[in-house]
């Protein structure tokens, strides 16, 4: 069979802490998708080769002379089996054209995404503050962020925290909640502001569930083909834009006195310090793979710990996976993120378990009967009845979110306790076999 290089592909460099160049494709897929994904560079010499005349074993003898040694002949036909096609990097010019599909078994760590605002309503938007990232601007804003932050924290919340007890009005609750919605559309801009900024076009907003709350995103896949210093850029644009939000709310506060503001900072400082959180998989996280370079940083995480546990329990060589290709540094900081992410992810399992048991589950009921009662009552106190309905719908909308995530970890704990088994029994078995060996030789003698 002669397969031929794919030329809708494009190819960028990728910059990362790898030990070897490494390259971004981008093959097209159905819906107007891309496949985006790394690989390395020097693959590209190897899809050169095929130009549709000659088949695999005449590639690879073409190929073997200016690589002797480097791949045999059973290892090259499964790196064309398993790898190339599947990815589209080649194709077969003798069926019809196609464009693949984007697998159903790739989980995202989004669900229930919907698209709130297409890219031609978020490009010419954020395209508007391109000069925000002019670095005198930047650093005379964080100038001015940490100056409202002591005044914030020395005078004005010391001042005023016994006012903290009227927070919980309806009035005050439904402008923080506003104010935050108007908040996170704000963060969102920022980072498509970013990435338009340094030349890409491909962006849009939307909604979706992250672990068990709601949460906007904002598509900047085409920063893959920035620079480190670019990506990390756009990184932290979400919470640059949101502060300035805030720290101008502020300035509200001495104008006309209201309370507000000062609720308002308080809650967006809570809500950017669990952004900026590295364990979970918002803007913190993306900052660390990208200032340290490594792509794929749950998976390379994940890797990494299976070649240990492996190597632990005395697997050869062989049958662990491989290393991640990473420079001794990034190994040694992606090595830390993992003890430090898996310490995260038992404490933040406890915290979701009893979240559900404790508060959420035994609540649900009462809350659905208060709302009986309210229905059969007439005239039927409406603002109470809408805020009662918006609260169930947000607890169902989180348990939702609950099972699927109980469901997902409980097939990756199936998952692990069947790894340990199968190592423990492998285990086992290679010590009843030294002590048959060795007491056959002993009856032997």
């Amino acid at each position: 069979m002669a397969y031929s290089f794919n030329q809708s592909l494009y190819v960028y460099p990728l910059d990362a802490a790898s030990d070897q160049a490494m390259v971004l494709c981008e093959v097209p897929a159905q819906k107007k998708s891309t496949i985006r994904f790394a690989m390395p560079a020097d693959l590209l010499e190897l899809l050169k080769m095929f130009d549709g005349q000659r088949d695999v074993p005449e590639v690879f003898a073409a190929y073997d002379k200016l690589n002797p040694g480097k791949y045999s002949l059973e290892k090259f036909e499964n790196l064309v089996k398993r790898f190339l096609l599947p990815k589209s990097l080649l194709v077969d010019l003798d069926t019809p054209a196609f464009l693949p599909e984007i697998s159903s078994k790739r989980t995202s760590y989004l669900f229930a995404k919907v698209r709130l605002l297409p890219q031609q309503v978020v490009y010419p938007i954020a395209r508007l503050f391109g000069w925000a990232f002019d670095k005198r601007i930047s650093i005379a804003w964080l100038a001015v962020f940490s100056v409202a932050h002591l005044i914030f924290y020395v005078w004005l919340l010391p001042n005023h925290r016994s006012d903290f007890s009227h927070i919980g009005g309806t009035s005050t609750v439904w402008v923080l909640a506003l104010l935050s919605l108007l908040g996170a559309f704000i963060h969102e801009t920022g980072h498509a502001s970013a990435l338009v900024s340094f030349g890409c076009k491909q962006t849009e907003i939307g909604f979706g569930i992250y672990l068990y709350f709601p949460v906007l995103y904002t598509d900047v896949s085409e920063a893959w083909k920035l620079s480190r210093y670019q990506r990390a850029t756009i990184d932290i644009a979400g919470v640059y834009f949101q502060s300035v939000f805030q720290v101008l709310l502020l300035a509200l506060f001495f104008i006309t006195g209201s309370l507000i503001p000062i609720f308002f900072f308080l809650f967006t400082d809570l809500i950017m310090f669990r952004t900026m959180n590295p364990f979970l998989r918002m803007d913190g996280y993306w900052l660390v793979a990208d200032l340290f370079g490594i792509f794929n940083l749950r998976q390379q995480s994940t890797k990494l710990i299976k070649h240990y546990a492996l190597k632990l329990f005395g697997s050869s060589g062989a049958a662990r996976p491989p290393l991640p290709n990473l420079t001794p540094r990034a190994r040694m900081s992606l090595a830390v993120y993992s003890v430090l992410s898996t310490l995260f992810f038992f404490y933040v399992c406890e915290i979701m378990i009893r979240f559900s048991i404790f508060y959420l589950l035994p609540a649900y009921p009462g809350q659905l009967k208060t709302v009986w009662q309210l229905v059969q009552q007439w005239p039927p106190n409406l603002s109470r009845l809408f805020s009662l309905l918006s609260g169930i719908l947000l607890r169902t909308a989180i348990m939702i979110s609950l099972s699927i995530f109980v469901y997902r970890l409980l097939q990756t704990g199936w998952g692990v306790v069947k790894f340990l088994v199968q190592m423990l029994w492998q285990r086992f078995k290679k010590v009843f076999a030294s002590a048959d060996y060795a007491d056959s030789t002993n009856r032997s003698v």
